[in-house]
């Protein structure tokens, strides 16, 4: 479960991690490293992941002393009673196409490579460092046996990024959300298949011969068969974050709370 805290008459985070608690939630991920928020966690069996703030990538990319001190800062108050698994590397990274965007694309593996060093140092080994990333990080997503990684990211961050995920046995997290290329494309894509009620509708990547039932598993195999064109077949996937929108503007159609119920329960 995402927990953010950008929105309007917010319950309290102990309220929220109650909520949590109810659901059964196995895992929670946060936007950053709240104080609150982690020691409210502490009492609970969620296995927790934090965030580094975009705007705090460069920093630690260029001196290992500010990572030194983000992990003592961070994490080291909290862990292990907290039950922190994940340190997430900024959010949707390589979505921003601008000067200073590109130089968080520079910077993105030189930082996870400096927190894990952190992390070493401190002898935490059960902390799995990664970054979410975009379905935009995809030049073409159908039919997934043909796709790629955009060619302004593929050498220069996506390999580095793949091979150190590799190296530490991390995962490669994905923010997917089926609504986007269903919206885009409505006329070509059924409502069915988005929801996974897709029985009776069905498509054949040719490429492959493999048969995709929902437009989820179609896009997260586009990744799969990204990462093993650049000879990375086996990293796993982590879906950090997905869903339907519950609700949108007159143009938006299909953002409804019966949409939305349907996609959550059929994920489940």
């Amino acid at each position: 479960m995402n927990y953010g805290q950008l929105g309007n008459n917010l319950p309290s985070p102990h309220r929220s991690i109650e909520l949590l608690t109810t659901m059964k939630a196995g895992r929670v991920k946060i936007y950053d490293a709240n104080p609150e928020i982690l020691r409210l966690l502490s009492n609970t069996k969620l296995k927790v992941s934090i965030m580094i703030p975009n705007n705090e990538i460069s920093g630690i990319a260029a001196n290992q002393s500010i990572a030194d001190e983000w992990v003592r800062n961070n994490v080291l108050p909290y862990y292990p009673n907290t039950m922190i698994r994940y340190l997430l590397m900024g959010n949707e990274v390589l979505s921003y196409n601008s000067e200073q965007g590109h130089q968080m694309w520079r910077d993105l593996v030189p930082a996870m490579r400096s927190i894990e060093r952190s992390l070493r140092a401190q002898n935490i080994r059960d902390i799995k460092i990664g970054t979410p990333l975009a379905m935009d990080v995809l030049q073409s997503t159908f039919p997934p046996s043909s796709s790629a990684f955009r060619s302004d990211i593929r050498d220069s961050v996506m390999v580095p990024m793949l091979k150190f995920l590799d190296q530490t046995k991390s995962f490669f997290f994905i923010d997917v959300y089926p609504y986007f290329p269903w919206s885009m494309n409505s006329y070509n894509i059924s409502l069915e298949f988005a929801l996974f009620r897709g029985n009776s509708s069905r498509t054949r990547d040719p490429g492959s011969g493999l048969v995709y039932t929902n437009l989820l598993d179609q896009m997260l195999d586009s990744l799969i068969f990204a990462m093993a064109k650049l000879g990375y077949p086996d990293i796993n996937l982590v879906i950090s974050e997905t869903g339907w929108p519950n609700s949108g503007d007159r143009e938006e159609l299909g953002a409804n709370t019966i949409n939305a119920a349907t996609y959550n329960r059929n994920l489940i």
